[in-house]
């Protein structure tokens, strides 16, 4: 391979490289958005809720349930990160 086309691949890496560390910082963004959108006490509320479910159901259980939710959600909303 010449020093150019080398050149050609490194700069299209990185601009790959760039483009998802573009999409990552936009999603950070919304993430932190849509958090402070949501009430405290909701919050607390699903920690204490997870809490009871995990000491019922067991950690793995309850993990693959919450995994799969969520899953499902984002797929349904188009959330993907493909």
């Amino acid at each position: 391979m010449t020093r150019k086309s080398l050149y050609r691949d490194i700069q299209s890496v990185n601009q790959r490289l760039n483009l998802r560390q573009q999409q990552f910082h936009l999603t950070n963004k919304r993430a932190k958005v849509a958090l402070l959108k949501i009430n405290p006490y909701l919050i607390i509320a699903t920690g204490l809720t997870a809490g009871v479910i995990t000491s019922s159901m067991g950690w793995r259980k309850a993990y693959t349930a919450v995994s799969s939710y969520s899953f499902l959600i984002n797929r349904l909303m188009g959330l993907s990160n493909d």
